[in-house]
């Protein structure tokens, strides 16, 4: 029953501190980029008030999605303040608040860093680390494929119920006739984004695990 709880709290750990490191690492211009063009999106269109629409190439909208980008991580203290497009006063709000996420999420893989290495040490000197790192990372990995799965199911509904659970206040909800945000991040980011993570850190999870199980053959073979 300990061991089980200790490979438990591993994978959570492992998992959080993974998932968030991926969604940095995804969260720039390349992967916006490669993203557009394999869903064919070369031009967007925006809304300029009154009733009137603004074209620009696949280009402009990467530049713009690095400004978000670097708002929303921390990287820069300014959002974006284009007027050609523009943004309402409660995407701005929004944006704060998907700020204020990322600041929690640094703080969730500092802890998740300290518990990882509080397990290992703990099982180390029991030699027992590579064991608790193959188990964690093998548990993790399934956790996250079975959430994926269920993404790729139901990505709408568990993609709303993400927003209500971060976003209470439900100012994530706009138009999208009218929303310039969800016309610079359409489903097709969304998805992708959320395949590129998970995608990614499963891999990681198997090469990790993998090299633990090598390990642990040769020092069985001694």
């Amino acid at each position: 029953m300990i061991r089980r709880l200790e490979v438990a709290v591993f994978a959570i750990a492992f998992a959080l501190a993974g998932l968030i490191a991926c969604a940095f690492l995804w969260s720039g211009e390349g992967p916006y980029r490669d993203l557009a063009r394999a869903n064919g999106a070369e031009r967007f269109e925006f809304v300029v008030p009154p009733a009137g629409r603004q074209e620009t190439d696949l280009e402009t909208a990467v530049s713009l999605h690095g400004q978000w980008e670097g708002y929303v991580t921390g990287r820069t203290g300014e959002p974006p303040r284009s007027a050609l497009p523009p943004f309402t006063a409660d995407e701005y709000a929004h944006m704060a608040d998907v700020r204020r996420v990322f600041g929690g999420a640094k703080v969730v893989l500092a802890i998740a860093i300290i518990v990882i290495a509080i397990r290992l040490q703990r099982a180390w000197r029991r030699r027992d680390a590579l064991r608790l790192i193959r188990d964690g990372a093998v548990a993790a990995a399934v956790g996250v494929l079975v959430i994926g799965i269920a993404a790729a199911v139901a990505f709408d509904q568990l993609f709303l119920l993400f927003h209500e659970i971060f976003f209470p206040e439900g100012n994530f909800l706009f138009d999208p006739a009218t929303s310039n945000l969800i016309r610079l991040y359409p489903d097709w980011y969304w998805q992708g984004i959320t395949g590129l993570v998970a995608g990614s850190f499963i891999g990681l999870a198997a090469v990790v695990a993998g090299t633990c199980t090598l390990a642990l053959r040769k020092l069985r073979t001694r």
